[in-house]
Parts: structure tokens; C-alpha cells; sequence
């Protein structure tokens, strides 16, 4: 209080006085439109309408929001009992003609049209009002000859934006009345308008148990004081026993005086209070009234007020109606999306609600406002603003989340306004109106969905075609043209409204349903893990004689045939091939009764992803080398890498032949889990493998006695059951079969001796030599120990039909200094399995005779030896005859070749050997070549020059 009493605020952005300051939350501007009328030509009585009079009309547009209204338009319909003065019309006072020519454009300004054209679309610039500016518009308008005293010329514009499209013009100028026509009245006449509104008391929505406030407004619109004003409600007029009155809450004009209320009436006597009521004055009752606390959210509560005046008496009435849950001065729209099972169009609690549906609000086709479902599947739509225009109408259209142009409806909406496929059309919203139960009632024929994971498919194409030519139908043969070759979204539905309408789609024609799978990601064609129950291989289900009989899933559904009993795809625990996954491909249709006997209901497709690599097998022993009869154990792990649980699992290991699986051996995570043995194969069967999941199988295997020595490879893998498809890659463990110590190798023992007397046998008296080696042809090396003796463990596995031969070496480089072997060096003995070989070698202090040779003994650069030195040869033999020796050739050469050296030395080992042979005589003669140079080395040779 600043020492001025109460005063009203004012809003300075505008020209009327005392009228609220307004502000607009978000970018939105806020449009605000009054009207008003003058005389512009008074022909006859002064200050009073007559016919022959001229109007003008005044509107102006105010911008009060914070962002510019765009592409602005006004249309104005020419009212009744006047008629348009050519070339009246000017914006912002600039002339603009005639409106039905068409509109010059104008910068910074809006378009305007009469109802008798379609109004124009602004131009590049045009049809903007910027934040804190205004547009007037101006016309005039002829009151028509002849027209009746009292007679009421009532008119309204509506203004639109691309941001706001309907905002109707204000007749008193009052924003907080609300818009309302402006009226005029012809004649010197009494004459009193009359509007009601009601206003949630606190805000909010008017829901049971809320305070509501009336507000009753009697404005003088004549040129003359109206006598006798009296203000009526009667809470129970319209719809009685929904108000309550709230005790000494009714005011007339601000006072208790002259307000009544006996039973349900309440009464505001005016003229025996303040007296005549003047031009432009009003009367204002006021009063509250309490909801009913029971009554039901959308119960429609209409309040009538009514004024009487004159002598005699005259009336006038007005309603205002809110809906319960609604908010005063706007409209709100609401409803639910489900999967709707039984068909019936009501929302049942074991129904599933539909999450993230869009839900769209149009005018007259152009989107307004949009939603999305909430988890219980409902939408909301608050504060829309009333359609005012006559045949103006709000729409709402629904879509699934993801939905494209390939997209189809699946099924028509339910509502108390025009239902189409997945669209409501002609909303009308008043003020205060809650409209309930605009609902989306979807009813699918069924799901795509993947037959491992049971998910539904997306992108999924779809089809329905003759079954006689496997051609796909026209379009024109089904309600929405989308339906054919429909794409899946991510609820995998997919729907079939067929309509017969075309030659090509008769009734009573057999027709098969087409998919094709969205990506490699999946098999083609049908499932082969739930494959259909009719398809063109068999006879077609006949969906007209199914309702009701043994094939219909859901009986309760009397009208409709349901090929399985949820409306859901069948979960994994429902087994495939089961009545539980039954659907069909090859349908027989006709329009009896439609759609139940064109439309086949919860028949669930399945594809089939690949299930390459969807398990992972390794398998292991810990055994390399195994023998004949010997236990081998083996571990196969089996790991889900799918991403779901997988079902008709069989897990298989192929074991290599020989081999023999041991009952009772085999665990699965370690609980006894026995196989089913099957042509050398362990086959677990029906397994399930959860997500994620890492199993363990652990088995026995025994090597046959008929096994031959090698690597045998056992293999693991996994498939599916019903389809036998590859599941996993090959696992693999080797293992290598070696011979039995006891029962495949040969042994082979035996001594080194000192063979005194060279007999090639140990007598009493002969001692072993130790450490003498001894190398097998495979490379096995024994040493003989303190007594002479050695012992090589399985140094052979001989051929097991024919033996094999087993050649030992003497390394007489290891004998005691001095000695030779007496016995062959290298012995050859046939080797059978199991059997042990018995090898000697003697050794003795032998007689070495040697033979000195040199480059003089032969001829020069030959090897012919000179024929002074061949007689010496034949003393040679004779000296070796005379006892077992070992002959020595030691060449010591000089400057001669190396090759030449060579080739001497041959040449005379070979004349002694042969004449040894001749001799025929006692023992084996061993010849032991050397060359020794004075040089250290053979002497370099001078270059042949070539001629």
C-alpha cells in the first residue's frame, strides 16, 4: 500500500487500462486480440445503430509473448444484417482492398482473408509480429436495411500463427474474461448480453472435491439503461447433484447486497441494488461450489446463469461446462494404447499396455502438440485450446516407436468422435472439457519373432500373396495399402485388413503369407526349428470354420480365430514344434464376418537367426602319450556366446575308432550325465544352454587292444537338435598311442668283453670293458657299465606281423687305448615284439702291422705302384698270416696331390684286400689308411693356364 488505496495493476505493453500484466513461460509468442465497434456514419438517431448505419471495427493483435509470431493471419466472417463497405479494409492504416481480391503483402504485417476465400499463405517476410508490437486492422462494416430493433450483429475474428494457431479476437477487451464476440445492437432498445466461466479456486484441475468459482457477467450492450436487471444460477438447472454452494460465497458486483440462495437457486437482484444498469455497465454475481468428492473423472458438470430485464420481462442464458479432471478455460484429451487381446476395446488389467507410442494432436490436419505413451500405456493432452471456428476440428494420430513409411496400422481406434486406422478425426473441445477414452485398441495378427531368442524381428518384411501363383496382392486389397510388404518395427507386428475389393484378393481364396528376413543375420525362408503347421505343401487352414472348434486357440474370443493362446510370441519355455508354437502360412479368407474370418489372430512367425559360432566348444585331456588299454580322460567345455538362452542343444563327440566310451564315467558340471552311444558317438541331447552360461562334460575313454601306434584326433561339437545346423566350430584333442613297454618293445641287452684270445666268445676268464658306447640306428646311445654289460630299454618296436631288423654299432672309438674290435663292429639282428635281443661285441689288444708308403713307391703321378716295390706285398701277407692284426697304410706325402694321395691309397688297400680274399685265410683283416704330410698339409697346386 503506497498511500493510493487498491488499484488494479496494468499491463503497460497494452492500451487498456487496469488490465493484468501477462507472461508466456518458454519461446512461444502471446497473442492477444481485442475488438471493438463504432458508428462511424449515424444517419438517424444519434448514438443509437440503425439500418443504413455504418460501423467500424477495430482489431488490434498484440505480441505480449517473447519470440515473433510467424506467418500471422486474421480471418473475420462478415456477420449478419451487415454488409462490407468495398475498399473499408486497411492495416496498420494503410489501405489493403478488397479482401476477396486477394492481400497486397505487407512487411511486418499479416494476411487477411473473408470466409468466402481460402486465406493466403504470407510471402518470404510477411505475416510477423515481432514481441512488444501490434497490428491493426480496420473495416466497415453497412447495417442492412429493414433489420429488426433489438436485433444483435455479433462477430469475431480468429487470429493465427504458426506458433499459435487459434486465438479468437476479444469483444470487451478484458483478457481475463476470456475472448468473446463483440456485439452490437441495432435499435434504441434495451439490451443485455450475458457470458459465464468458471475457474478451479487455488488452480489446477478441476478434480472431486475441488472448489470451483462461477463467474456470471451481464454487460449492457444497448444504447439505453436496462430496468429491472435480476441474475439467476440454479446449481441443479442442467445437471443436478454434482455442486455443492459454498455458504456466503455469492457477491453481486463485489457486495452481499441484494444476493439470495434458497434450495439450489441463487438470486442477484441488481436493480433493487444499485438501480438501472447502464450502456457499457455490468452486473458480476460471483459465487463457489464444492465437486462432488464421488464423482467420476470426465463427468461433464454444465452450469446455467441467466439474466431477466425489461418490461415486459426478457431473458437471456448462459452455460459454461467443465469436465471433472479437467482445467477451466482449456481442454484436455486422454486415452490408452494396449495390445488388445480379446478384442473387446477396453483396456483389461492381464492386457499388455503399449510404452512410447507417439501420439500426435492436429487442427484441421496441422500438427499441434505431440506425446508419447507412458509405461501404462496412457497419454495426456492438457490445456488445448477450444476449437471455436465452426467445422474446425482437431485430430489425433498414432504411431508406433520407429514406425517409417513402410510402416502399416495395426487396427482402428475407439472413441466417441470419427475412428479410423490408428487416427481419431473431428475432436471437437470445448472449454473445460475432458475427453476421455480417445484409446488405441491395437490388435495385430501376430509377431515376427526370432524361434531362438523369442524376440521380436525388426525389419522384417511381410506379405500376403494368391497361393495359387505365389504373386503378391495389390495394395488396393487391403484397408491400409501399407500392409503390403509391411516392414516390421521393433514390436515385430504385423497385421493383414483385407477388403476383398479387388478381382486379384476374391473371398474364399486361398492365400499364403510371405516374410523375408531383414539381414544375413538370419536364415531364409521358413523356420526350419519351428516350421508352420499348413504351408503350400499341405491343405490351407481354414480360418472362416476355425472360431470355436478345436483349432481356435482362445475360445473366449467367440468371434475370432487365435492360432496360439497368447497374443505375446511364445517364450523359450514354451518347446518349439509344440501346440504352443503353432502358426500358419497358407490361410483360406472370405468376408462372412469380418475381420473374423479374414483375419487370422496370435499366429506368431518365427525366423531363424544363424547360430554359427552361438557356442563355443574347446575340448582337452591331459594325457599325450597313451598305450593299448589305457584310460584316457577327456573335458569338453561348452560356453553360450549367443546372447540368449539356447534350447535343443545336443552336444556331440566323436571318437576315433578303437576307441571305447566308458559307462558311467560321463558328468555334466560334475553331476552324472550318461550319453547316448551312437555309432562312435556320444550324443548329449536337448540341452539347455543358459546366457552367458560355461558348462563342463567329463568323460572316459579306453584305447582298444586293436589300436595301431599314431595320433588320434577326438572331436566336439554342437547342433541343434531339431535342425541339425551347425552350433559351434569343431573342437579337437589329440592324443598319441605309443607302444606297451611290456607287451610291443623290444629289448636288447649284451656285454663288450675283452676277447683275449680274439674267439669272438667271453670265456671264463674275460672280463668286460666299461664304458664302451654303443649307437642304434635310431640314434639310441647305451654305455656299458663296470662289468661290460648294457641294457637299451624297448630300442625298437618291431612290425607287428613280420618283425623288423635291429642293427647295433660298436663305437670302437671308445674302447680301452689299444684295442679293436674282435667281433663284427656293426651286428643285424631280427627283432619280434615282446621278445628281447641278446648283442656281444669283443674287443682285444690287436697286432698292428704297418705298411710305410711314399710318392717313391709308385710311378710318377700314377698309381701304379714300381715294380722294384711289388714283391713286397707278398711278405706283407705272409707277416699278416702269421697271427690276427691290423694292417696300418701311412702315406707321408709331400708335395703331390691331394686326389693323387687319395687314389694311391685305394688303389693299394684294394690290391691287399683282394689278395687277403684270395688267401682265404683265418680271420677278417681290417685295413686302417692314414695320410700323414711333412707340410702339415697338402701343398698348393699351381693354376692350369688355358691355352
Amino acid at each position: 500500500d503506497y498511500g493510493l488505496g487498491d488499484l488494479p495493476s496494468d499491463d503497460p505493453r497494452t492500451p487498456l487500462p487496469d488490465d493484468p500484466t501477462r507472461d508466456v513461460v518458454g519461446n512461444y509468442p502471446l497473442i492477444f486480440a481485442p475488438k471493438t465497434a463504432a458508428l462511424l456514419i449515424d444517419n438517424s438517431s444519434p448514438g443509437v445503430v440503425d439500418p443504413g448505419d455504418v460501423l467500424r471495427y477495430t482489431i488490434t493483435v498484440y505480441n505480449n509473448g517473447n519470440v515473433p509470431a510467424t506467418a500471422a493471419e486474421l480471418s473475420d466472417d462478415v456477420p449478419v444484417y451487415t454488409t462490407y463497405v468495398a475498399d473499408s479494409l486497411t492495416l496498420n492504416g494503410l489501405p489493403v482492398g478488397q479482401p476477396d481480391a486477394g492481400v497486397s503483402p505487407l512487411v511486418n504485417g499479416i494476411a487477411i482473408s473473408s470466409t468466402d476465400l481460402t486465406p493466403p499463405v504470407p510471402g518470404a517476410g510477411e505475416g510477423v509480429i515481432n514481441p512488444g508490437q501490434s497490428a491493426v486492422v480496420q473495416f466497415d462494416l453497412l447495417v442492412d436495411a429493414a433489420v429488426a430493433p433489438g436485433s444483435l450483429i455479433i462477430n469475431q475474428a480468429t487470429v493465427y500463427s504458426a506458433e499459435v494457431p487459434v486465438t479468437p479476437t476479444d469483444g470487451d477487451g478484458n483478457p481475463a474474461t476470456g475472448p468473446e464476440p463483440t456485439v452490437v445492437v441495432v435499435g434504441d432498445v434495451q439490451q443485455l448480453a450475458i457470458i459465464k466461466e468458471v475457474m478451479v479456486v487455488g488452480g489446477g484441475a478441476a478434480l472431486p472435491g475441488a472448489t470451483l468459482e462461477y463467474t456470471v457477467t451481464v454487460r449492457n450492450v444497448g444504447t439505453v439503461p436496462a430496468l429491472y436487471t435480476t441474475l439467476y444460477d440454479d446449481l441443479d438447472a442442467v445437471t443436478p447433484g454434482y455442486l455443492t454452494y459454498v455458504d456466503m460465497s455469492a457477491t453481486l458486483n463485489g457486495l452481499v447486497n441484494g444476493v439470495s440462495f434458497a434450495g439450489t437457486l441463487i438470486t442477484a437482484d441488481y436493480f433493487n441494488t444499485y438501480g438501472a444498469l447502464n450502456p457499457g455497465d455490468e452486473a458480476v454475481l460471483k459465487f463457489r461450489a464444492i465437486i462432488d468428492p464421488n464423482a467420476l473423472i470426465g463427468t461433464r458438470i454444465t452450469n446455467l446463469g441467466q439474466v431477466s430485464w425489461d418490461d415486459p420481462l426478457r431473458w437471456a442464458e448462459a452455460s459454461v461446462s467443465i469436465d471433472v479432471g479437467a482445467m477451466p478455460n482449456a481442454g484436455m484429451l486422454s486415452g490408452n494404447v494396449w495390445h488388445d487381446a480379446d478384442h473387446d476395446n477396453t483396456p483389461d488389467l492381464t492386457e499388455r499396455p503399449l510404452e512410447g507410442w507417439s501420439v500426435e494432436l492436429l487442427l484441421d490436419g496441422q500438427p499441434v502438440r505431440s506425446t508419447l505413451t507412458g509405461a501404462d500405456g496412457t497419454y495426456l493432452f492438457t490445456n488445448v485450446a477450444p476449437n471455436y471456428l465452426p467445422g474446425q476440428f482437431y485430430s489425433i494420430r498414432f504411431r508406433a516407436p520407429g514406425a517409417v513409411s513402410t510402416t502399416a496400422t495395426m487396427g482402428m481406434t475407439d472413441s466417441d468422435f470419427t475412428d479410423g486406422r490408428q487416427a481419431i478425426f473431428d475432436i471437437d473441445v470445448q472449454e473445460g472439457s475432458n475427453l476421455l477414452a480417445l484409446n488405441m485398441p491395437v490388435d495385430p495378427n501376430g509377431v515376427v519373432y526370432n524361434s531362438v531368442s523369442r524376440t521380436p524381428v525388426t525389419g522384417a518384411t511381410v506379405s500376403l500373396a494368391d497361393a495359387r501363383n505365389g504373386q503378391a496382392l495389390p495394395d488396393n486389397c487391403f484397408d491400409d495399402p501399407n500392409q503390403q510388404g509391411q516392414v516390421t518395427v521393433a514390436n515385430g507386428y504385423y497385421k493383414f485388413d483385407l477388403n476383398f475389393s479387388d478381382p486379384a484378393c476374391p473371398s474364399g481364396l486361398n492365400y499364403s503369407v510371405l516374410v523375408t528376413t531383414p539381414s544375413t543375420a538370419y536364415v531364409p525362408g521358413v523356420s526350419a526349428l519351428i516350421p508352420p503347421t499348413t504351408d503350400v505343401t499341405t491343405l490351407p487352414f481354414d480360418v472362416p470354420a476355425c472360431s470355436g472348434s478345436t483349432n481356435d486357440a482362445v475360445l473366449a474370443t467367440a468371434q475370432y480365430c487365435e492360432a496360439q493362446a497368447s497374443e505375446f510370441a511364445p517364450p523359450t519355455s514354451v518347446p518349439a514344434r509344440s501346440a504352443g508354437t503353432n502358426y500358419h502360412m497358407f490361410l483360406n479368407l472370405d468376408n462372412s464376418r469380418v475381420p473374423g474370418t479374414s483375419q487370422l489372430f496370435n499366429n506368431h512367425i518365427p525366423l531363424d537367426p544363424r547360430l554359427d559360432g552361438a557356442v563355443a566348444v574347446t575340448k582337452s585331456t591331459p594325457k599325450l602319450n597313451v598305450v593299448r588299454g589305457d584310460l584316457v580322460p577327456y573335458v569338453i567345455t561348452v560356453t553360450n556366446s549367443y546372447g540368449a538362452d539356447l534350447y535343443d542343444v545336443n552336444i556331440i563327440d566323436r571318437y576315433p575308432a578303437g576307441f571305447r566310451y566308458i559307462e558311467g564315467s560321463a558328468r555334466f558340471d560334475d553331476v552324472p550325465n550318461e550319453p547316448t552311444v551312437v555309432n562312435g558317438q556320444l550324443i548329449w541331447s536337448g540341452m539347455v544352454l543358459e546366457t552367458d552360461a560355461r558348462h563342463e562334460i567329463k568323460l572316459l575313454l579306453a584305447v582298444g587292444a586293436g589300436v595301431t601306434e599314431g595320433e588320434f584326433v577326438n572331436r566336439a561339437f554342437a547342433i541343434n537338435a531339431l535342425t541339425g545346423m551347425s552350433m559351434s566350430e569343431e573342437a579337437t584333442a589329440k592324443v598319441r598311442v605309443v607302444p606297451d613297454p611290456t607287451f610291443d618293445c623290444t629289448d636288447v641287452t649284451g656285454k663288450v668283453f675283452n676277447d683275449g684270445n680274439r674267439n669272438g666268445y667271453q670265456d671264463e676268464d674275460e672280463e668286460g670293458l666299461a664304458g664302451v658306447r654303443l649307437v642304434t640306428a635310431t640314434g639310441l646311445v647305451a654305455s656299458t657299465d663296470a662289468y661290460g654289460r648294457y641294457h637299451i630299454t624297448c630300442a625298437i618296436v618291431p612290425n607287428e606281423s613280420r618283425g623288423s631288423n635291429f642293427v647295433l654299432k660298436l663305437d670302437d672309438r671308445t674302447l680301452p687305448s689299444g684295442f679293436r674290435a674282435s667281433t663284427r663292429p656293426v651286428q643285424v639282428q631280427r627283432a619280434t615284439r615282446g621278445k628281447a635281443l641278446r648283442l656281444n661285441f669283443g674287443a682285444s689288444i690287436h697286432r698292428v702291422v704297418g705298411l710305410d708308403i711314399a710318392d717313391a713307391v709308385f710311378e710318377p703321378n700314377e698309381v701304379t705302384m714300381r715294380q722294384q716295390w711289388v714283391p713286397r706285398l707278398a711278405l706283407l701277407i705272409e707277416e699278416l698270416k702269421k697271427a690276427p692284426a691290423t694292417l696300418r697304410l701311412s702315406y707321408v706325402a709331400d708335395v703331390e696331390p691331394e686326389t693323387l694321395v687319395e687314389r694311391r691309397l685305394d688303389s693299394l688297400k684294394s690290391q691287399i684286400s683282394d689278395a687277403w680274399k684270395e688267401l682265404d685265410c683265418c680271420y677278417e683283416l681290417v685295413i686302417e689308411p692314414e695320410i700323414q704330410w711333412r707340410l702339415g698339409k697338402p701343398a698348393e697346386q699351381p693354376r692350369r693356364v688355358e691355352e
